[in-house]
C-alpha cells in the first residue's frame, strides 16, 4: 500500500512541480540558466556512469583474465588444439591438470556464425530490397510486422524448434543421401541461427533503403535505368554503411547466442570445419564453467574471463573494420 501511495503521489506530485518549476523560470533569466546548468550537469553524469560501468566491465574481465594466464600460458590457451577443464577441485583431489585450448571453440563459433550468415544475409536483403522498392503498402504493411515478429521469439523457443523439428529432418536427409550426420549437428544450429537474426538484417537494411533520397532514384530513371539497375548500382550503394552496420548487429548476435547451440549442436569442442558434426561455441563454454561448485579461483573457473576477454578483442576488431568499410564508402557516396 505505501508503494502504491508514493507511485500515485509520484504521478501526480510530479507532472506538477515541472509546471510549477516551468512557470517560475520562463521569467527569469538567471534562474532558468541555473536550472539549465543543473539538467546539463546530471546528464553529463549519467553519460559518465555509462562509460565507467563499461570501462568497469572490461577491467574486471581483463584482471580475472591476467589471473587465469598466470595459471595457463596464453599460447597454450590461443593456440592449443584441446579443450578439455576438468581440473581437481581440491589440493588433495586426484584429477586431471586440464587442457585449455580454445581453437575447437572459436572454431565451432564462427563455423555456426558463418553458416547463420548464409542464410540470413541473402534472405534478409533480399526480402528488403523486396519490401522497400517492390511492395504495394498493402504487402508491406502485412508482411513487415510479420517478419518482425521472429525476432520476439524466446530464443529457447528456437531452440526446441532446432532440436526437434531441423536437426532431426537434416539427419534423415543426410542418411538418405548416405551422409554421416551427428544428432546435433552445427548445421542444425546455424540454420536455425539465421532465421532468428534474419529480422534484423531484414528490418534494419530496409529502413537504411528507404532513407536513400527519392531524387536519387528519379536521377537514375531519369537516365533511362530501370529499377533493377537502379537498385544494383545507386541505391544499394548509398545505403553500403547502413546495411554493413546491419550485418555486423547480426554477427554480433549470433555469437552471443547460447540456447540454440547447447539444444541442437551439444557441447562437445570439435576441431572441425564439418557442419555435420556436433560443436560448440564460447558462450556455451562460458555459461558451463560458471555453473557448479567449482571454486572461484580455480583455472576452471578463470578460464570463462579468458573467453570472455578474447571474444571481446575479436568484436572489437570486427567492428573497427566495419567503420573502416563504413566511412570508405560514406566519402564515396555523400
Amino acid at each position: 500500500m505505501n508503494i502504491l501511495l508514493l507511485l500515485f503521489a509520484g504521478f501526480i506530485l510530479g507532472p506538477a512541480f515541472l509546471i510549477l518549476a516551468l512557470n517560475f523560470t520562463r521569467h527569469n533569466r538567471v534562474l532558468r540558466k541555473r536550472v539549465e546548468l543543473l539538467i546539463t550537469t546530471f546528464l553529463i553524469s549519467c553519460a559518465c556512469i555509462a562509460i565507467f560501468t563499461t570501462v568497469g566491465i572490461v577491467l574486471s574481465v581483463l584482471f580475472e583474465s591476467i589471473r587465469f594466464f598466470q595459471a595457463v600460458p596464453i599460447t597454450d590457451f590461443l593456440f592449443g588444439l584441446e579443450w578439455s577443464p576438468q581440473t581437481a577441485i581440491r589440493s588433495d583431489q586426484v584429477g586431471s591438470s586440464g587442457a585449455f585450448g580454445a581453437v575447437p571453440l572459436f572454431a565451432g563459433t564462427f563455423l555456426i556464425t558463418i553458416i547463420a550468415m548464409i542464410i540470413a544475409v541473402p534472405l534478409g536483403l533480399m526480402s528488403a530490397i523486396y519490401l522497400s522498392e517492390y511492395a504495394t503498402p498493402m504487402v508491406r504493411a502485412f508482411a513487415k510486422p510479420l517478419l518482425e515478429i521472429l525476432a520476439g521469439i524466446p530464443t529457447v523457443v528456437y531452440g526446441f524448434f532446432a532440436a526437434l523439428t531441423v536437426a532431426p529432418m537434416i539427419r534423415r536427409t543426410a542418411d538418405s543421401l548416405g551422409f554421416d550426420v551427428s544428432s546435433e549437428s552445427a548445421l542444425a544450429a546455424g540454420v536455425v541461427m539465421g532465421i532468428m537474426i534474419l529480422p534484423f538484417v531484414s528490418s534494419l537494411s530496409d529502413d537504411v533503403i528507404n532513407s536513400v533520397p527519392q531524387a536519387m532514384r528519379d536521377g537514375s530513371y531519369g537516365l533511362g535505368a530501370t529499377r533493377s539497375e537502379t537498385i544494383r548500382k545507386v541505391i544499394l550503394p548509398a545505403a553500403l554503411p547502413g546495411i554493413v552496420g546491419s550485418f555486423l548487429l547480426a554477427v554480433s548476435r549470433a555469437i552471443g547466442e547460447t540456447m540454440i547451440v547447447v539444444m541442437a549442436a551439444g557441447l562437445a569442442a570439435n576441431l572441425t570445419a564439418n557442419p555435420f558434426e556436433s560443436v560448440t561455441t564460447v558462450t556455451v563454454q562460458i555459461v558451463t564453467l560458471l555453473v557448479g561448485d567449482q571454486e572461484f579461483d580455480s583455472p576452471k573457473t578463470l578460464a570463462a574471463f579468458a573467453l570472455g576477454l578474447v571474444l571481446f578483442v575479436i568484436t572489437l576488431i570486427l567492428n573497427v573494420i566495419a567503420l573502416r568499410v563504413v566511412r570508405k564508402y560514406k566519402e564515396q557516396y555523400e
